[in-house]
């Protein structure tokens, strides 16, 4: 997958647009600084533009695989293009996520927004509980952010617990 290519064509489109995005999943653990393989290109977005950006995904050769009102998935037949995964958020949520993103290098020069240590390890929690065969991919990620210097382990584990997940923060908190 070309991430510098898809990154670009779509913080382009965000900013040209005026639509707040941050980038999450594994580019976003990478920005952190933990080196991780990935395999698409995840945003999180207004959940009000989600109509706007799946028409331009579609628009750039991206297959709608799944739509929800929290999620879309897409995928390209062209292995340069890849797949990207939107998570779309409203009000509290949406104001923490984008108002305390900060601008990351990701690959080569791109630079995006990324959210919080704590806000990405509650959208792993979520993830987690959604699917859990997801444990053993981002109970890593959860225990690499947890190691940041000043992260709020007490709010990450306040989000697992809301997900009902507080044996398993226990658990990746005790993971040597």
């Amino acid at each position: 997958m070309r991430f510098d290519v898809v990154l670009r064509t779509f913080s382009d489109f965000f900013e040209k647009e005026g639509i707040r995005f941050a980038v999450i999943g594994g580019l976003a653990i990478h920005a952190w600084g933990r080196s991780r393989s990935t395999q698409d290109v995840d945003f999180t977005i207004d959940a009000v533009n989600r109509s706007r950006v799946i028409a331009f995904a579609e628009s750039v050769g991206y297959r709608t695989i799944f739509v929800s009102d929290g999620y879309s998935n897409h995928e390209s037949p062209s292995p340069d293009w890849g797949r990207l995964d939107f998570m779309y958020v409203t009000g509290d949520t949406a104001e923490r996520v984008f108002a305390t993103a900060s601008t990351k290098p990701l690959v080569g020069d791109i630079q995006a927004p990324v959210p919080r240590p704590e806000l990405l390890a509650a959208m792993k929690a979520t993830a987690m509980k959604n699917a859990p065969q997801r444990v053993l991919t981002d109970a890593g990620d959860v225990k690499f952010l947890l190691g940041l210097p000043g992260v709020d382990r007490d709010a990450i584990r306040a989000y697992f617990a809301r997900q009902g997940l507080a044996e398993l923060f226990d658990a990746i908190e005790r993971h040597p």
